[in-house]
């Protein structure tokens, strides 16, 4: 298999994360760039858009510092909120089904 699209990665990546197989810092840094810098938003459907949009700047503002969060609290985005995104786009995607 060659290399993927930004789009076939996008939902690779989400499946990593899904099976506990890339840690959050890692998924939230390769989710963001993938679509906010290399993906072509017109290859993806407006759910897709929306969706993955929501999720790339919840990923862009990630912190795991307890601190971050305390501090700024409407700034920085804990795994909780990965999480609950994450299972919010498997469900209206019908991703992994």
């Amino acid at each position: 298999m060659g290399e993927r699209t930004p789009r076939e990665r996008l939902y690779w990546l989400i499946s990593l994360f899904v099976a506990n197989q890339i840690e959050t810092d890692k998924f939230c840094n390769e989710f963001h760039i993938t679509f906010d810098h290399d993906a072509d938003h017109n290859e993806f459907s407006s759910l897709e858009n929306k969706e993955f949009g929501e999720l790339a700047e919840i990923a862009a503002r990630f912190s795991p510092f307890e601190e971050d969060l305390k501090l700024y609290p409407n700034v920085y985005c804990d795994e909780k909120d990965i999480v609950d995104k994450i299972n919010q786009i498997v469900q209206a995607l019908k991703i992994l089904e």
